[in-house]
Order: C-alpha cells, then sequence, then structure tokens
C-alpha cells in the first residue's frame, strides 16, 4: 500500500528572486487601488452631498471590516490553503473596483465593507506566500520587502489622485482602477506557488500535534501583539493629529515631518532588511530601542518648537516604524506551529489594526477632554509601558539578548 506522504517543499527562493518580486508587484498594484480610493472616495462622497461624519463612515468601514476579519481570515487560509483564497480576493477585488462606477454612498460604504473583506484574506495569504517561498534565514529580509511594496503606493497614490482630479472626470480614474485591478489579478494568476500544508494532513502527518491553537491565550503570541497593539496606538495618534497639533501651535512643518518620516522608512526597509532578527527567539534588544525611539518621538513632538527637534522626531519614528512591524512579524511567523500560521499571524495584524483604530480613538478622547500636550504624554507612557513589557517579559523567559 502507498502511503500518501505530504509534500516536503524547501524554498529556495531570494528575497529578490521571480516569485517574490512578483508577490511585492501584486502588492504595489493591489494597494495603490487602495491608497487611490482613500484620497477618490472623499472627494466624489462630498460631490454626491456626504457629511464629514458619513464620509468618516464610508472610510472607516474599510478598516473595522478586516480588523474584524483578519483572525477568521487566518483560519480559513490554514484550512483551505492559500491558492483558492488568492485567486478568489482578486477576482472579487476586480467585480467590487468595477462597481464603483455606481455613484451612491450606500454603494460607496457597501463596497467599502466588502473591500474589508477582500483586505483582510489578500494580507493574510501575501504574507504567507512570502513566508513560503523564502528560506528562513532570509524571512525578515522579505517580510521587510513586502512591508515596504505595500506602502509604497502611499507615496504616490494620494498625488496622482489630486493631480489628475482637476484635469479628467472623476468616472475616469475609476476606469483606471478597474484597468489596475485586472493588471493586479493578472500578475497574480501567473504565480506559480506551492500550497501551504493543509491542517489535516499536517494532523495526518503528526498524530501527536492535535491541540488546538490557543491564540492569544499563547504567550509567546501575546506579547508581540500587545507590544505592537500598543505601538499602533502611538503610531495612529502621531499621524492622525500632528498637523492639527503643530497648525494650533503655528509651526508649519508638518509636511516636512512626513516627508522626512516616510524616506526614513523606505531607506531602512530596503536597506536594513537584513537587521531583522530572524528565529524564533524573542528579539528583546531591537525591539526594546525601537519602541524606546518611538516613544522619544512622541515626546519630541509634545515639546518641539523648532524644524530641528521635529525632523529629529521624524527620524526616531521612521526608525521604529521601518523595523517594528516586519521584526515583530518575522518572530510570529517562527512561533507559530505552520498548519496554524494564518491563524496565528491574522491575530497579530488585527491586534496592531485595533491598536491603530481604538487606540487613537481613546487617544483623541484624551486631547478633546484636556489637551493635545495630555494626549501625547499619553503616547509616552502607553510607550513606557510597553517598554516595561518588553523588559519583564524577557526576565520572565530568561531572554537576554
Amino acid at each position: 500500500m502507498n502511503a500518501v506522504q505530504p509534500q516536503v517543499i524547501v524554498p529556495q527562493e531570494r528575497p529578490f528572486g521571480s516569485k517574490a518580486i512578483r508577490i511585492y508587484l501584486v502588492s504595489i498594484l493591489f494597494y495603490t487601488t487602495s491608497h487611490v480610493l482613500l484620497i477618490l472616495l472623499p472627494l466624489e462622497s462630498h460631490a454626491l452631498g456626504a457629511s464629514p461624519a458619513q464620509i468618516g463612515l464610508i472610510m472607516g468601514a474599510y478598516m473595522f471590516t478586516s480588523m474584524f476579519l483578519r483572525p477568521t481570515a487566518g483560519k480559513m487560509v490554514d484550512k483551505l490553503g492559500t491558492k483558492r483564497i488568492f485567486a478568489a480576493a482578486l477576482v472579487m477585488n476586480v467585480v467590487v473596483i468595477s462597481m464603483y462606477l455606481i455613484h451612491e454612498l450606500w454603494v460607496f460604504a457597501l463596497l467599502r465593507m466588502l473591500q474589508g473583506v477582500i483586505l483582510s484574506f489578500f494580507s493574510m495569504v501575501s504574507h504567507l506566500m512570502i513566508i513560503r517561498v523564502l528560506p528562513d534565514k532570509t524571512r525578515g529580509q522579505g517580510l521587510s520587502l513586502f512591508s515596504l511594496s505595500s506602502m509604497l503606493p502611499y507615496t504616490y497614490g494620494p498625488f496622482l489622485v489630486l493631480y489628475f482630479a482637476d484635469k479628467v472626470p472623476i468616472s475616469y480614474i475609476f476606469l483606471a482602477l478597474i484597468a489596475l485591478s485586472l493588471t493586479t489579478l493578472f500578475v497574480g494568476m501567473t504565480l506559480r506557488l506551492p500550497d501551504l500544508q493543509k491542517h489535516g494532513q499536517s494532523q495526518a502527518a503528526n498524530p501527536y500535534s492535535s491541540e488546538p491553537y490557543r491564540g492569544w491565550k499563547e504567550r509567546n503570541l501575546l506579547l508581540p501583539s500587545v507590544i505592537m497593539l500598543m505601538a499602533s496606538a502611538m503610531i495612529g495618534t502621531i499621524a492622525a493629529f500632528l498637523p492639527l497639533y503643530l497648525e494650533k501651535r503655528g509651526l508649519p512643518f508638518a509636511g516636512t515631518y512626513f516627508l522626512t518620516e516616510t524616506a526614513v522608512l523606505i531607506v531602512l526597509r530596503f536597506f536594513g532588511r537584513k537587521m531583522i532578527p530572524t528565529g524564533g527567539r524573542f528579539p528583546v534588544l531591537i525591539v526594546a530601542v525601537l519602541i524606546f525611539l518611538m516613544t522619544t518621538a512622541a515626546g519630541l513632538v509634545r515639546i518641539a518648537e523648532s524644524l530641528p527637534l521635529l525632523l529629529l522626531a521624524a527620524v526616531c519614528n521612521g526608525i521604529a516604524l521601518s523595523m517594528l512591524y516586519p521584526t515583530l512579524l518575522t518572530h510570529v511567523s517562527f512561533i507559530v506551529p505552520e498548519r496554524f500560521r494564518g491563524r496565528g499571524i491574522g491575530l497579530f495584524i488585527a491586534a496592531a489594526d485595533f491598536g491603530t483604530s481604538v487606540g487613537t480613538l481613546g487617544l483623541s478622547l484624551v486631547a478633546n477632554s484636556y489637551s493635545y500636550e495630555v494626549m501625547f504624554s499619553g503616547c509616552m507612557v502607553i510607550g513606557a509601558a510597553a517598554f516595561l513589557l518588553i523588559l519583564m517579559q524577557a526576565k520572565k523567559e530568561g531572554v537576554t539578548k
């Protein structure tokens, strides 16, 4: 009797191999559509008579839907594998983008929710594909480059919308997005990747490992998730309120701050990718340094009276932003059993999303009740708490470096 043996896959791809590059390219194309809509939809919604609250509801539906679905998406990917879900996500993306030609506010809200569903699956599968095609020793580099490819469209997407909005009818831009989504689908379908080992296959191969995954009840997943949640609250708050804070203080440097921060982020995610630790040991030192830099940036923003101090804050925050997410994500990819990797990564990313949305909302209430200065002080307290948590947990687990 021939027993069916699980397929053993040894990744041979390099961070700049053809498969990895096509995954980065699909990511750039997908997120270009997303970032263009980030500016285009509020403009068109306003033209349709939407109030600021309605626009906020339409735009917020995207991230909230994605945030709550990520753990479920990860679980489904673990069960069904990446191929079918990746293809389904790209096809659905074309359908949803095409429906933006229906210019009704309720349609926009519905489509943003559907886009949130697509994002939760696309993001999950893309992360897993990068992990799958690269050997362990270069996984951190690949995740750093993938993160870079997902944020690059933010540097030019909004500019393209503002440039073309006054030169061509808005419907032309929506048509261009349909062409872009079709290109994303075409490039994505050229990928020939090994599928993930499915849950059932894994259990059959290892009957002694049938225990259910406990998610955040696992301390090794809870620690990086909580740190990412706290960091995301600081990141989201600084990004959302820095322009208003500086305007209130008569400091016209918000554009320079974000330009500097973005430049540092891009440069470090590319050239600093080899600095990202690879392995299952919690990277105490680098995470502690990055949290310290992020906390320092919040403090510098709070007391900033001049451009040099703001630039120093932008550099500190840029360094932390560029390295923290791929460092923690790489660590999570090693500590979660392969058959539960989708679920584990989904929970980690959901924690980051939760920190960005709910954390920013909570800190905005502090600013509303007290002042921006108190709000940024709150960011520093969160950063200090995260720093202490890292040191305490590291000591408890006997991690010394």
